[in-house]
C-alpha cells in the first residue's frame, strides 16, 4: 500500500455468498478463537457485522479524524459505521428489482415497481431470485420485504412471489444475467449487478427500481477480524478504503482520474459531497443525500434473527419450492377470502415465536434440525392437500413458455 511504501499482495478468498463467507469464519473461530489467520471481512451488508461485533469476533479500530470527517455516522435510519469503530460502510448498497422490457413486452406486463407486484399471478414462472441462505443480498431483499410490510403482509408478499419463481441461483449475481438472457422477466437484485448488466444489455432493454417507500440503501461494510496476522496492514487498507482516492474507485468511470484502470465497481460512495465533485466522472448517478425510505429498517432485528429466517425461507419456499409452486397455481385462481388461499399465505409462525426461537434455542445444532424437518414436512403437507383440493388450471401467461 502507497501509505506504508511498499507494495502489498492481496489474497481474497472466494467463500461463496455472504452466507457462505458468514458461516466458514464462524466455524473456523469456534476451533480457534483467539485468530482464524485472516485479516479482513469485506462486503455482505451489515448484518454479518452486527453478529460478528455481538460475538466479539472483530478489532476495535478507529480510523483517522480526516477521514472519518466525510463519513457520515448514519444515514436514512441506519449506521454507516460502529459508534463503536469495530467496522465502517465501505460504499452503499441498494435493493430492488431488475426486469427486461422485451420480456415484460412478450408477456403483456408493466415493469414492476414494488415487491408486492412480483406476487401477480401473471409473473408465474417468470421472476428470478438467488438462494438468500447462500447469498447476503439475496437474504436482504426478504427480510426487507419482511420489515417494510409488516410480518403477516410480508410473509403473504414473500409466498406468492415464491410461488411465481422459476428457480432459485446459489448466486445474486446470476439473477441479473437470467434477466438479460430472457430466462425470467425480473427478478431481485442489489444495485451494482443491476447497474452491471445495464450498462452490458443496454438501458432500452433493461430497466431497474428500488421499490418507493418499500426499500433501503445500506452500507456494504468491511472490519479487522479479531486476531488478524497482518494487523497494520489491515489498518491501512482500511483507511484507504475510506479515504478520497478509495471512495473514488468505488463509483468513478474507468479510465478516468482517479477512478479504476479498467474495471468500473458501479458502487454509491459512503463520502459525502464525492458526487458534487465528481462532474463527469461519476458512473453511478445516485445522490444518497435525497434518499427517502418509508419506513425504519431495524438493522439489529434482521441480523438476530439471520439464520432462523434463512431456514423459514428455506423450509416452506425454496427446498419445497416443486409443491409451493403447484399450490400456489391453484390458489391464485380462488378469492382472497377462499380458507384455502388464506391459509397458503398466513405466516407458520408469529414474528413473536420467530424471535423468541433466534434468541435461544435456535443455537442448539439438534433443536434447530428437528425444527427444520418438521417445518418441511409441514410445507409439503400444506401444499399437496391446496393442490389436491382443486383440479389445476391454466394461469394467465404460463401456455408462453
Amino acid at each position: 500500500l502507497e501509505m506504508l511504501g511498499h507494495e502489498t499482495e492481496i489474497d481474497w478468498l472466494d467463500l461463496g455468498g455472504t452466507s457462505d463467507a458468514m458461516r466458514f469464519v464462524k466455524s473456523e473461530f469456534s476451533r480457534t478463537p483467539s485468530g482464524i489467520g485472516i485479516d479482513l471481512f469485506f462486503g455482505g451488508g451489515v448484518d454479518p457485522f452486527l453478529n460478528f461485533s455481538e460475538e466479539g469476533l472483530l478489532e476495535t479500530y478507529k480510523v483517522s479524524d480526516s477521514v472519518l470527517q466525510n463519513v457520515p455516522q448514519r444515514f436514512a435510519g441506519i449506521d454507516v459505521y460502529d459508534p463503536d469503530y469495530t467496522w465502517y460502510g465501505a460504499c452503499l448498497s441498494g435493493f430492488g428489482i431488475i426486469y427486461n422490457r422485451q420480456v415484460l413486452d412478450f408477456i403483456r406486463m408493466p415493469a414492476p415497481s414494488s415487491w408486492d407486484d412480483l406476487g401477480d399471478s401473471k409473473y408465474y414462472s417468470w421472476v428470478g431470485s438467488g438462494d438468500p441462505r447462500s447469498s447476503g443480498s439475496v437474504h436482504m431483499v426478504y427480510e426487507i420485504i419482511l420489515q417494510a410490510y409488516g410480518w403477516e403482509q410480508g410473509w403473504s408478499n414473500i409466498l406468492r412471489m415464491g410461488g411465481n419463481i422459476k428457480g432459485f441461483s446459489r448466486s445474486a449475481s446470476e439473477v441479473p444475467k437470467d434477466t438479460a438472457l430472457g430466462e425470467v422477466s425480473c427478478g431481485l437484485a442489489i444495485d451494482v449487478y443491476a447497474w452491471r448488466q445495464i450498462s452490458e444489455a443496454g438501458e432500452e432493454r433493461m430497466g431497474f427500481c428500488l421499490p418507493e417507500g418499500m426499500t433501503i440503501v445500506n452500507p456494504d461494510g468491511i472490519g479487522i477480524l479479531k486476531g488478524a496476522p497482518e494487523l497494520d496492514l489491515a489498518k491501512a487498507f482500511l483507511e484507504f478504503v475510506l479515504s478520497d482516492k478509495g471512495q473514488k474507485l468505488f463509483c468513478f468511470k474507468a479510465g478516468t482520474d482517479g477512478g479504476p484502470t479498467k474495471f468500473e465497481l458501479g458502487r454509491i460512495p459512503v463520502m459525502s459531497g464525492l458526487s458534487e465533485s465528481a462532474g463527469d466522472n461519476l458512473l453511478v448517478k445516485f445522490d444518497p443525500g435525497e434518499w427517502k425510505s418509508g419506513f425504519v429498517y431495524d438493522a439489529a432485528k434482521g441480523s438476530k434473527r439471520w439464520t432462523i429466517l434463512n431456514d423459514l425461507i428455506g423450509a416452506f419456499i425454496i427446498d419445497t419450492h416443486f409443491e409451493l409452486a403447484r399450490a400456489w397455481r391453484v390458489a391464485m385462481t380462488l378469492p382472497e377470502s377462499d380458507p384455502r388461499r388464506v391459509q397458503l399465505l398466513t405466516p407458520p409462525l408469529t414474528e413473536e415465536e420467530l424471535m423468541k426461537f433466534a434468541d435461544g434455542q435456535w443455537n442448539e445444532p439438534a433443536f434447530r434440525a428437528s425444527n427444520v424437518s418438521a417445518w418441511t414436512v409441514k410445507a409439503k403437507n400444506l401444499y399437496r392437500n391446496i393442490t389436491s383440493s382443486k383440479i389445476l388450471s391454466e394461469p394467465q401467461n404460463m401456455s408462453q413458455r
